[in-house]
């Protein structure tokens, strides 16, 4: 069956009554302290998004790991706003050794590079809350990176993937073509289980792949994506508990 095509308006129909959307929060620490520090991520306005997702675990965040340094403008930025964690930055110039201070320790390496990421997992006291990926831009590094380390971050934590527009690369790798695939992961129902049963599915079964089991959502934004890491279905306090008897039983009548 083909797939649904949308009649939206067309871009002339559309209205430009503001600039701002909802998205939009004059509270927004995030913003005031890129005023301070000035990192590019201002200027690509992903700051009401990230506003959005570390608001309100800010206090709580341990660990937090950006790849690609470049600067001090944006571990300081993280620094400032994590006030109680460590950041990580890892770079493949070593001229950004010079960056590390206070809370903030550098790594230099190459972030396609699985021994380097091994690593820099094993030096990090904490497991990592947050991975903000801003490294290379190139689309097989995007790839392998968030497959390496996504499994590897806190239950809960939260990947993010910054320029997956202008990424270079094959194009049928497209990195957000990659990453529309985890969606029907987040979106799982097991082949043959009754609708009607939903409030006992409190587990899947062994053969369910590990993104439908440990991811609970993904967010694209224009040239930046976050994946939210969790623990599907248990994160849902609703559910029944279900013995393997009690799934064989939900599942409908063939």
């Amino acid at each position: 069956m083909p797939l649904y095509k949308f009649s939206f308006p067309s871009s002339s129909e559309t209205s430009n009554e503001s600039r701002y959307s909802f998205f939009v929060d004059r509270d927004n620490l995030l913003e005031k302290l890129a005023e301070k520090y000035m990192p590019s991520k201002r200027t690509h306005n992903y700051l009401i998004y990230y506003w959005m997702h570390f608001r309100d675990i800010r206090l709580e965040v341990k660990s937090v790991l950006e790849i690609g340094v470049q600067t001090d403008r944006s571990i300081r930025m993280w620094e400032e706003f994590f006030p109680n964690a460590i950041i990580y930055g890892i770079d493949i110039d070593p001229e950004c050794k010079q960056f590390e201070g206070g809370r903030r320790k550098i790594m230099i390496g190459d972030q396609s590079d699985y021994n380097f990421l091994h690593d820099v997992t094993q030096q990090s006291s904490e497991t990592f809350d947050i991975v903000i990926d801003d490294g290379s831009h190139q689309i097989e590094h995007q790839l392998k990176t968030v497959d390496f380390l996504l499994p590897k971050i806190s239950t809960h934590g939260i990947y993010v993937i910054e320029d997956t527009g202008g990424c270079v690369g094959d194009y049928e790798l497209r990195t957000v073509n990659s990453l529309k695939t985890i969606i029907d992961n987040i979106m799982y129902w097991p082949d043959g289980f009754d609708p009607g049963n939903w409030a006992h599915l409190s587990n899947f079964p062994d053969e369910t792949s590990w993104a439908a089991k440990n991811v609970i959502g993904i967010a694209f934004y224009r040239w930046i994506v976050f994946i939210m890491r969790g623990r599907n279905p248990q994160d849902n306090p609703f559910l029944t508990p279900m013995s393997s008897q009690d799934y064989i039983m939900g599942q409908s009548k063939k």
